[in-house]
Order: structure tokens, then C-alpha cells, then sequence
């Protein structure tokens, strides 16, 4: 299966909404209007972009969003593999040159050879001083393998509008497909995203830690904090998730 038709059938696009645009090195730095870092950013971990699809209210049925702040009539959809050797933090400000290049939603599909495909997802609004550009408001990267399986089809979201839709997408996402109490926004679920990765991150390097100090009264402190950390683990774990989620009780193996 090719990576194009692993993005339609995880989002379950209709066949009139899909689009099959190769984007070239050259357009996507003149479409991210980019500093000379940036495209040789672009230049360096992109093997391969493409516009798969773009959700509009006539090919999936949902209506448009307008506001005093923002009209939404669109969504785009993009596949981009990187190149084989690609840092975390270069990956990231790609996303973020991806969500700002355009004024609309944009749904990213990043793939590493041979590692996992990464989902980018960003709340934005549109540039006040570039109105063909977006400024992002929150944003969030979740590998395909930790999302429940068809917890992503547009036919299963919130239709009210297509920045509802959206919305919801970044909401389940965040939530690895299981999401929790229901009153929870996009805003919620990212943030708490984020607090459960860096409370994960702090937890993984004190048992590192832990392990390797000799001091039995320092020990005695890193076990305590660590059991303050699995603590508050737990319970963003029981806010991000519903209670039906394999994950609600998972710290990643680092207890």
C-alpha cells in the first residue's frame, strides 16, 4: 500500500476530494516564502511532498466556517516522506513551516523511512500581517501507531462545520484515538498532550538517574519524586483519556 492511500484510508477521504499534487522542493520553499535556514532546511530532510486531498464542503458534505476572526472552507491534506537521517527538532520546524504556508487547516503526514509516520496537527488562525499565511496557536505531532485504529475518519468527527471537524480531529488525535470526558476542546487534549510527554520525559531520565546514584539518601529522593511523578502521570492520563483506553494506566514502562 502506498503512502498516499495509507493517508486517504486513515482519514477516509472520498474519491472527490483527493487531489495526487506533487509538491517540489522549489514550490514548497516559494509557498513557505522561507528564510535561507529554512530552505535549506527543506532542501535537506525532504525526499518527497504531495497534496493528497483537500476537504471542502462540497466533496464531504460539511459546511464552512466563518467568524469575525477566521473562514474556514478548506482542509489539506499533505504527505511528505522525509529523508532518511532527520532530528526531531528539524522535523518539527518543518511542521511548522507547513501549517504556516497556508490559510487554511492542514493536515501533515510525515514519514520517516523505516520509523515511524508521524501525524502534525496545528490550531491556527489567520496572519494579520500576512493573509495568506497562518500563525499557529498550539500544535501537536502524534506518531500513527499510538492513535486507535479508524479513530480518525472524517465520517466519525464533529460535521457541525469543517473548523469543527478540524477541531475534533486535533482533539482525538491528541488523545490517541480515546478521547476523554467530552466536554474536553482541541486546546485541552494538546495541552495535556504535552504535559503527559514532558512529565513522561522528566520520569524516564530520574529513574535513569536513580539507578546510577550511590548516595542512599539521594535515592531515597528520587524514588519519592519519581512516585510524585507517576502520581501526576496518572492523572493526566485519566483527563486526556476515557476510561476504555489501554493507555489510561500505561507510564511507558518506566516504573
Amino acid at each position: 500500500m502506498t503512502a498516499t492511500r495509507d493517508a486517504v484510508e486513515i482519514l477516509g477521504v472520498p474519491d472527490s476530494a483527493k487531489v495526487g499534487q506533487r509538491l517540489t522542493k522549489k514550490l514548497l520553499a516559494a509557498q513557505f516564502d522561507a528564510s535561507r535556514a529554512d530552505v535549506r532546511l527543506i532542501t535537506r530532510v525532504v525526499s518527497s511532498a504531495e497534496v493528497v486531498a483537500i476537504l471542502r464542503p462540497e466533496t464531504i458534505q460539511v459546511p464552512p466556517y466563518r467568524d469575525d476572526e477566521r473562514t474556514v472552507v478548506d482542509i489539506a491534506i499533505l504527505d511528505v516522506t522525509l529523508g532518511e537521517i532527520v532530528s526531531g527538532r528539524d522535523r518539527s520546524r518543518l511542521a511548522e513551516l507547513l501549517h504556516r504556508s497556508m490559510p487554511r487547516p492542514v493536515v501533515a503526514f510525515l514519514r520517516v523511512p523505516g520509523d515511524d509516520v508521524v501525524l502534525s496537527l496545528a490550531l491556527s488562525r489567520p496572519s494579520r500581517s500576512e493573509p495568506e499565511r497562518s500563525t499557529i496557536e498550539a500544535s501537536v505531532q502524534i506518531p500513527l501507531d499510538d492513535i486507535a485504529a479508524d479513530a480518525l475518519h472524517i465520517a466519525r468527527l464533529n460535521r457541525t462545520d469543517v473548523w469543527a471537524l478540524y477541531r475534533d480531529l486535533v482533539r482525538v488525535a491528541a488523545a490517541g484515538g480515546w478521547p476523554g470526558n467530552g466536554a474536553m476542546t482541541a486546546e485541552d487534549a494538546v495541552m495535556l498532550r504535552r504535559r503527559l510527554i514532558d512529565l513522561e520525559i522528566e520520569l524516564s531520565a530520574l529513574v535513569h538517574e536513580a539507578k546510577r546514584e550511590k548516595n542512599q539518601q539521594r535515592r531515597i529522593d528520587l524514588n519519592t519524586r519519581g512516585r510524585e511523578l507517576r502520581s501526576q502521570i496518572l492523572r493526566v492520563r485519566g483527563s486526556l483519556y476515557s476510561t476504555d483506553s489501554p493507555n489510561i494506566l500505561d507510564v511507558g514502562g518506566t516504573q
